[in-house]
């Protein structure tokens, strides 16, 4: 069947029309595959840095204290008390510090335990830069910016295990495990394990 030319230019406004539908209709179609794509490829970046994320910190359980955030800028570590030079640190000079790596293990009067590669500053280590030795030191009381606190004895500092930590698992402490610095003090109960670390005063005998 042949069209003339008269019928031919009738359907030219028809055939526009489909045209155009279907051109929208296309249009419509590959937007919201690109935006399937896009959604599809945030959610797996988002899964894949919240993994990363979770894979920084060495998990075990949590008691205690409130949870309470440090602003590592300002934080500073004081040892005062009966020590021939007090000082301070800040929480960059504690990392350079930093002199020993042991795994051991925390036990909670709640029942639970777990063994926990810690890293950081021997206490014997941190008072002599004070200054103090362990002829001279009876005592010293470790204290969290919270005011919790405990007496560490003269046998206990000299203890090579016992620490001020600053990581755990290889990562820095979390804020819920006590960020910037811990007291580690085998093979006395978390309890004492002093968290928030911000001074140490000594005791002479």
């Amino acid at each position: 069947m042949k069209l003339d030319r008269r019928a031919f230019i009738r359907l030219i406004p028809i055939l526009g029309v489909a045209v155009a539908a279907g051109s929208w209709w296309f249009l419509g179609q590959t937007v919201e595959e690109t935006a399937k794509t896009s959604q599809a490829t945030m959610t797996t970046s988002v899964a894949s840095q919240a993994t990363a994320t979770t894979s920084e910190a060495f998990h075990f359980p949590v008691t205690g204290e409130q949870s309470t955030k440090v602003n590592s800028n300002d934080y500073r570590l004081k040892i005062d008390g009966d020590v021939p030079k007090p000082v301070e640190f800040t929480l960059k000079e504690l990392y350079a510090m930093s002199d020993v790596q042991r795994t051991l293990r925390i036990v909670c009067v709640e029942g639970w335990a777990a063994d926990v590669p810690w890293e950081g500053v021997t206490l014997s280590h941190l008072l002599s830069q004070a200054g103090a030795s362990l002829k001279s030191i009876a005592s010293a009381k470790v204290e969290g910016i919270t005011g919790y606190s405990t007496t560490v004895r003269s046998d206990e500092i000299a203890n090579p295990d016992s620490m001020i930590a600053l990581k755990a698992g290889g990562a820095p402490l979390t804020v819920e495990h006590g960020y910037p610095a811990r007291l580690v003090l085998p093979p006395r109960l978390g309890i004492d394990w002093v968290k928030y670390v911000a001074r140490i005063t000594c005791t002479s005998r």
